[in-house]
């Protein structure tokens, strides 16, 4: 988090409008240099904080701080000399040209009755350019695309020069080129020293781009934090009734956060269990099925920070921790056979097997339950010495079937359960 200046500050605010109340007890600042994001359900009140910051919302109850002054005393002038907002719904277009239009961002700062000079003229020259906008400039407004509206909107409350930047899904109309650019622009804004409040509906470009985010959800916003501990899989499930693994992309290093299910779908895991012998992610899509047809699986032995292992907290199914990059030793080998022996079925996924997981497949042969194999554990997936092939075909030997997809594996797993559970 950036240590300057905190330039918005909310102290136990309530917002709303009238006099009824969007949001109790909201309670943090954003300072010089920094990006807060805002993320929530639709409807939550995100937008709602910004227009506070604007004036279009009420401070009902607490404070909220501009640079230092009240809101509640800040005239609309000299909150516009300080604040620009890109709103979430598109202007109207008027038959202006885009250069006047972005120019309309410098009003704050005139006179009444004083026309732009030659500084106004190089600020919208400037905002135009770095919105890939300068093109557009003898084009009228209203013969323009939403995209190229929404990057004038931008370049407008760049011109502004403001200390604060208001963001409402700013990169909704746009396509993915000019949504990175137009966020890098804001970063590059924080960099130079504003304070930037932006709402987001996409879960990553918040993680990416936000140095710490808000949930904004039953009727406050929470304390922002970095998006590696407000984006965990337990926020997800609680506030956007998803199943989702949460991870550190690796090109970027921002967090990643990848949906699952609904968590409508798996409100209840009340039949099986199945068990899933996967590992490195072979077993994923697996557990998801599993869990889709309210299915308990049980995983066996999988490394902290492995795919499955991660889909496996996501979804509630079972599964012995091991540390990152150990072994199942004979603890792990012998839980895991004894969970598995309780299976109606053992689903093989086609992981690489080497020392480190080769227990796993072991105790699924020795628990005796009826086996699937999504193939019979072909020679390049087999790093163990042959020790994985040979245990793959003493399953076959003792009745295992070979399986020839995934939706295939799981409707013959559940046909399993349903036999145990005497359905007919």
């Amino acid at each position: 988090m950036s240590g300057g200046e905190a330039l918005l500050v909310f102290e136990a605010a309530s917002v709303g409008y009238g006099g009824a109340a969007v949001l109790d007890g909201v309670s943090f600042a954003v300072r010089a240099g920094e990006v807060v994001g805002l993320v929530g359900p639709n409807g939550a009140g995100k937008s709602t904080l910004l227009r506070a910051v604007t004036g279009a919302a009420r401070v009902l109850a607490g404070r909220l701080v501009v640079c230092g002054e009240d809101a509640t005393r800040l005239s609309p002038r000299a909150r516009a000399k300080v604040v620009a907002v890109v709103p979430q719904a598109l202007p109207v277009p008027f038959a202006m040209t885009a250069r006047r239009f972005v120019e309309l961002g410098r009003h704050p700062h005139l006179d009444v009755l004083e026309r732009p000079g030659p500084r106004d003229a190089a600020v919208v020259e400037d905002a135009m350019r770095r919105t890939d906008t300068l093109r557009l400039a003898d084009q009228t407004v209203d013969t323009l695309s939403g995209g190229d509206l929404q990057r004038l909107t931008v370049a407008q409350a760049l011109a502004q020069q403001p200390r604060v930047l208001l963001l409402d899904e700013a990169t909704a109309h746009l396509d993915v080129n000019h949504a990175l650019q137009v966020l890098d622009l804001v970063r590059s804004e924080a960099h130079a020293g504003a304070a930037v409040l932006a709402v987001f509906h996409d879960l990553d470009l918040a993680a990416r781009y936000a140095d710490r985010i808000a949930i904004v959800a039953e009727g406050t916003a929470s304390e922002p934090l970095p998006p590696d501990r407000a984006l965990d899989a337990e926020a997800l499930s609680r506030v956007f009734d998803v199943r989702a693994v949460v991870r550190t992309e690796p090109v970027t290093g921002a967090v990643a956060v990848v949906p699952i299910v609904r968590g409508a779908d798996v409100a209840a895991l009340s039949r099986g269990p199945v068990g899933v012998v996967c590992g490195s992610g072979a077993g994923a899509r697996l557990q998801r099925e599993l869990a889709r047809a309210g299915c308990r699986a049980v995983c066996g032995a999988l490394n902290e920070g492995d795919v499955d292992a991660a889909v496996a907290d996501a979804l509630g199914h079972e599964f012995f921790r091991l540390p990152p990059f150990g072994e199942a030793g004979s603890d792990a080998e012998a839980w895991a056979e004894e969970r598995f022996a309780a299976c109606a079925a053992i689903l093989v996924a086609p992981t690489p097997f080497g020392r480190a997981n080769v227990a796993n497949l072991r105790a699924a042969v020795r628990s005796g339950a009826p086996m699937l194999l999504l193939d019979d554990v072909t020679p390049d997936r087999d790093y163990t010495g042959g020790e994985a092939r040979a245990l793959a075909r003493e399953a076959c030997e003792r009745g295992a079937r070979v399986v020839a997809s995934e939706s295939e594996a799981v409707a013959a797993a559940l046909a399993l359960v349903e036999s145990k559970e005497g359905r007919p």
